[in-house]
């Protein structure tokens, strides 16, 4: 439902018209949401997003775990999305590839990163975050790896429309409980206990886990 908006106020509202570069711009916009949401309706009936940083190293433990992971869900008939970068992104659609499931890559175009693998099963590169970030979270469920600013920022706005009742909830899944200790501690100790900023049901809104058993077991535990 669409709000009522009041020009009573703003009365030469309704004599602006919009430049050439903000139609363009919202032109761009439309576009994506509809190559996205087409993309989406091209895969099985159940996806699961991943996050995690584009400068993680094939050798790093979480890159591994994601790979493993990817193949445990695509055997279950899911399908996986990723946001089309190098590191656990690319993780993710590698080991949908060597499970033989459908992937897809939401990139966007950041000049100097290249794409996760040279032919994905489907691959956006967006012009614009919002579009991207409102199509990986389309998913039935996320699981956040280790990462920088990008997958923190990801997860605060997943919480946020969560606790907003602007999305519902979903398992979210934190992959790597070393890494995400600190996290956790700040929204306990400082966000929770000390300041009092969050309401008290914050730290049940994910599963913090290690493995893709325990991952696996959460999902699929009625099966």
């Amino acid at each position: 439902m669409y709000g009522i908006i009041s020009f009573m106020n703003m009365p030469n509202l309704q004599n602006e018209t919009l430049s050439e570069e903000q139609f363009y711009i919202l032109k761009k916009i439309e576009e994506e949401y509809k190559i996205g949401m087409l993309s989406l309706n091209s895969l099985s009936s159940n996806t699961i997003t991943f996050y995690g940083g584009s400068l993680i190293k094939e050798t790093d433990a979480a890159y591994t775990h994601v790979v493993n992971i990817s193949k445990m869900m695509v055997g279950h008939g899911w399908s996986v999305v990723s946001g089309g970068g190098p590191g656990i992104m690319k993780a993710a659609l590698i080991g949908a590839r060597e499970a033989g499931g459908k992937a897809i890559a939401f990139a966007i175009d950041i000049p100097g990163e290249p794409l996760a693998l040279d032919e994905p099963d489907l691959s956006i590169v967006f012009s614009q975050f919002s579009v991207r970030k409102y199509m990986l979270r389309q998913s039935d469920a996320f699981v956040f790896c280790p990462g920088g600013l990008g997958t923190l920022d990801e997860l605060m706005e997943l919480l946020t429309l969560i606790k907003t009742d602007k999305y519902p909830l979903k398992p979210i899944f934190l992959m790597d409980s070393a890494f995400w200790k600190g996290y956790i501690d700040w929204l306990r100790d400082i966000l929770l206990n000390n300041r009092k900023t969050v309401a008290a049901d914050i730290l049940s809104l994910f599963h913090i886990v290690d493995s893709t058993e325990e991952i696996e077991n959460i999902l699929f535990k009625n099966d």
